[in-house]
């Protein structure tokens, strides 16, 4: 299994120079990049007057309850677990209001996918409680008045709102429709904290026409579902979604996009998830051949059966066939 291991490793790496070259002759053909992937979503939801659309679309805001601007924000996020461990995150921005917002574009369902979902939202939270503690005592001494350390107490456990949200092409078994809301709640179903929602999409269930569309929200699934196989996309009369639109046209691309888009349509989370699944499988059976190796051994010295077992972390079956094997030699 190690050299097989190894052989897929060496066969992915080989072909993905050749893969990347004629992939980026197929996007070449075509009239949009396709924003399912990385770096067209990136391009095509980052600026922030198509985010702030997006954003009253997700949340149904109109009038005066319209998020009126966000400011995006570093997508890298660090938290110590003792060692650093690195989220990189889509798109991630912080409305007028106070509003969190983490939006990331799935295009192949990773393995423990809604363990993923809970796992980079813990670090989203922290991150936005440790910028929320920083603008609101920012300035203060280290020197703190009676008042202001009372205040920072009662503000210990604030936590900002925070919404987590997931456009995913592919099937969401566990909600049934294109539109899934989230939260944390008890056994009754009552909701526990409105600060804390995730929003997920499962375009596989989107399936309206372009005539069907009516609201901002339907817009830009729309788009992001149809854009890569398109041949024209409506603007819907909205500059801000005409400005987007021209943003992933093929012939507009710079060549640093157009290679990062070829890097994300190639080396896919599939891969990545198949390649650690190869590695865990490798390592596992390296595992167990030493240990066969040691009970073969311990047998051989006439070690009771219990020591071996101790020893090996093997079956008592395992090595009743390992002795088998001994005896018939």
């Amino acid at each position: 299994m190690a050299n097989e291991t190894i052989k897929n490793e060496t066969f992915l790496g080989d072909t993905r120079e050749f893969c990347e070259r004629q992939k980026l002759e197929e996007i070449k053909k075509q009239k949009y990049l396709d924003p399912l992937y990385d770096a067209a979503f990136k391009a095509f939801l980052s600026d922030e007057q198509a985010l702030v659309s997006f954003l009253n679309g997700v949340f149904h805001l109109g009038g005066d309850n319209k998020i009126k601007s966000v400011t995006v924000k570093n997508t890298e996020i660090n938290i110590i677990f003792p060692q650093v461990k690195t989220f990189r995150l889509d798109i991630r921005a912080k409305t007028a209001n106070g509003f969190c917002i983490n939006v990331e574009m799935q295009k192949a369902k990773p393995l423990h996918f809604v363990e993923r979902v809970l796992l980079q939202h813990s670090a989203f939270l922290l991150q936005s409680k440790y910028e929320l503690d920083q603008e609101t005592f920012a300035g203060q001494s280290t020197n703190l008045s009676d008042a202001e350390r009372a205040e920072r107490e009662s503000r210990r456990y604030e936590i900002p709102p925070t919404f987590a949200i997931w456009i995913c092409d592919f099937a969401i078994q566990q909600q049934d429709d294109y539109r899934g809301t989230w939260a944390i709640r008890n056994d009754k179903g009552l909701t526990i904290s409105d600060k804390v929602k995730y929003i997920i999409y499962d375009l596989t269930r989107f399936d309206r026409s372009e005539e069907q569309v009516e609201t901002d929200e339907d817009r830009w699934l729309f788009l992001l579902k149809h854009a890569g196989s398109a041949l024209s996309l409506p603007d819907f009369g909205d500059e801000t979604i005409a400005k987007a639109i021209h943003r992933i046209l093929v012939d507009n691309a710079s060549e640093a996009l157009l290679r990062e888009q070829v890097k994300s349509m190639v080396l896919t989370e599939e891969e990545q998830d198949y390649l650690a699944w190869i590695k865990m499988k490798g390592v596992n059976l390296g595992a167990d051949k030493k240990a066969r190796e040691m009970a073969t051994k311990m047998l051989l010295k006439n070690e009771p059966i219990g020591k071996i077992i101790e020893y090996t972390e093997l079956s008592e079956a395992d090595i009743g066939a390992i002795k088998s094997e001994i005896d018939q030699k």
